[in-house]
């Protein structure tokens, strides 16, 4: 067993087929229900598709490391209702996942290959992250695959034992795996050119070569016709020839009385060139933003009736005005038999100047006042500097985690945002956290009280919210839950999605959990210690879906579940 996996008991399962049963899984690993302490299959909520919606998963956590990694080896790549699965470490340090040179890329799979006998091949030189061999929703293999080891000195002889090798009749192609965008650069440089714009009357693609030979030679060339359109693909030797030939020949003429130049540019596919396309009107764009940065104005609350003209008008007593938008809106409408087609004003625009002082003498002019000639609109305008969207993006993210960092709606309350290692989480978390947060904010009391049956809890609806003086003497009934109406009691996905890492979400998400857990009235009844919250929080904590821990927290009814399952590992 590789060095990183020693001490670890935590199995994850990726590429479980749909709808697969707990059932199903306790039978996959009957041979070792002895050994297991924890199985459950991840959900895949579409409730709260916050995330990339993805494959069904399972989370395995066994007593002891030995047992875990022999599960591993004798069950990896062995099919469930007809498809492969692929058994991993749960590994927490993300640089180990994504380690892409030791990640193959597999072409040439035959198609009745067994997965389990490929998986055992290729194990043979070294310890593997994952194996994925990519099929088809009935398990048909499509003849390709990813192959991740740990080193890269596995990968590197995987691909110089096992490239060309014949696999029943078909050859292997094993490479080093490349992200999409590293392979759109190396597709940049490539042989082929694409010609349009060729004149009238058209050439012929012998003479197209006389014309291209003179850059390299030339291994294919042809003429296409499509809707009375002419263009030509030619491809040399190496990309070399063919980046001459398109930095020579394009938009020049071929002779003096053609109508239009040559359209010549390495070849690609309509993906890449619209990809392409759009990279390249992004930069554009970030272009403009930069010379304009501080030059140029949003402003809201504009008057209806106000045309472009009239706004360059108001603008431009204060300076030169370099451009003019008011944001518009077609309105389809109809009177009578006739359609008529009305352009309306959607109430914002931006005024752009040459000079970043007029800019600045605009706002403090014309800011939160009425603009001359429109007294009597109904709402002053708001004035401000144009920013871009990624911009205030990125503003909102950072107001946002201020704002859950140091809430305002709480008052000397205090609480552990962090949780003790369990014997369930042998890995991923460091030695026994025991920090206090103290945030200085007002705390509003709970306004509501909810009356749940048994443990489960239920959010409130608006016929359960009970007045705020209701009286809760009663000691009957033993599950009582006081609900918080505080935004802050929830977690905010836009916020845990911006954090950097999986252990940063998980201690946003943390801080939440230990708080619903220590208030539940499970935890009341039986009068949980911090200790014991503290642990049934890392295991929740210890699943590994970022996207399942959120639905945990913000959903009583799965807390509830998950807090009882909980109990029964800890026999308490």
């Amino acid at each position: 067993m590789d060095s990183s996996n020693k001490q670890k008991n935590i199995l994850f399962i990726s590429e479980l087929p749909d709808n697969t049963k707990q059932l199903e899984l306790d039978v996959f690993f009957e041979d070792f229900k002895n050994d297991i302490q924890y199985m459950q299959i991840d959900s895949n909520s579409k409730t709260y598709d916050i995330f990339n919606t993805r494959k069904q998963k399972a989370t395995i956590i066994f007593k002891t490391p030995e047992k875990a990694a022999e599960a591993r080896n004798k069950l990896n790549m062995k099919k469930i209702k007809g498809k492969a699965i692929n058994i991993m470490w749960h590994e927490t340090d993300n640089s180990i996942r994504y380690n892409n040179k030791a990640n193959l890329f597999i072409k040439g799979i035959p198609k009745n290959a067994e997965p389990r006998k490929l998986y055992e091949l290729f194990a043979k030189y070294g310890e593997i992250i994952s194996c994925k061999l990519c099929s088809n929703e009935v398990g048909d293999l499509l003849g390709y695959g990813y192959i991740n080891y740990y080193n890269i000195e596995s990968a590197e002889q995987a691909i110089a034992n096992l490239n060309k090798k014949k696999i029943l009749d078909s050859e292997l192609e094993v490479m080093h795996f490349q992200k999409k965008n590293e392979r759109l650069q190396a597709a940049q440089e490539n042989s082929s050119i694409y010609i349009k714009n060729i004149p009238k009357p058209y050439l012929k693609i012998e003479e197209l070569k006389k014309i291209f030979a003179k850059y390299g030679t030339i291994t294919f060339a042809q003429m296409f016709e499509d809707r009375s359109r002419h263009f030509a693909i030619i491809s040399f030797t190496d990309a070399e020839n063919a980046n001459k030939a398109v930095e020579e020949i394009n938009n020049k003429k071929i002779n003096s009385k053609d109508e239009l130049p040559l359209y010549v540019d390495l070849l690609q596919k309509k993906s890449e060139r619209k990809r392409m396309l759009l990279t390249k009107k992004a930069d554009n764009n970030n272009k403009i933003n930069q010379e304009t940065k501080n030059c140029n104005l949003y402003i809201k609350n504009l008057p209806r009736e106000l045309t472009d003209k009239q706004l360059k008008e108001i603008f431009s007593k204060i300076g030169e005005v370099k451009s003019v938008r008011i944001s518009k809106i077609l309105i389809e409408s109809r009177c009578g038999d006739t359609d008529i087609d009305i352009i309306e004003s959607r109430g914002f625009g931006y005024v752009c100047y040459y000079n970043e002082s007029d800019a600045k003498k605009a706002i403090e002019t014309f800011n939160e006042k009425k603009l001359p000639g429109f007294e009597d609109s109904k709402r002053p305008v708001l004035i401000s500097k144009f920013m871009p969207k990624s911009e205030r993006k990125q503003l909102l993210n950072q107001i946002q985690s201020q704002q859950y960092l140091f809430p305002l709606s709480m008052k000397n309350y205090s609480y552990p945002i962090m949780y003790p290692v369990t014997p369930y989480m042998n890995s991923g978390y460091k030695n026994n956290y025991s920090y206090n947060y103290n945030f200085n904010y007002n705390y509003r009391k709970p306004q509501a009280k909810v009356e749940l049956i048994g443990e489960i809890v239920n959010r409130p609806t608006k016929g359960q919210i009970l007045s705020s003086n209701t009286n809760s003497n009663n000691n009957q009934n033993n599950n009582v839950i006081n609900i918080n109406n505080n935004k802050n009691d929830e977690p905010n996905y836009d916020y845990l999605k911006s954090l950097q890492n999986e252990e940063q979400q998980k201690d946003y998400l943390g801080e939440f959990l230990f708080k619903k857990i220590e208030q539940h009235p499970i935890a009341q009844k039986k009068n949980f210690d911090i200790e014991i919250i503290s642990r049934i929080t890392g295991m929740i904590l210890g699943i590994g879906d970022i996207k399942e821990i959120y639905e945990i927290t913000i959903n009583n009814e799965n807390l509830t579940s998950r807090i009882n399952e909980a109990l029964g590992l800890l026999k308490i």
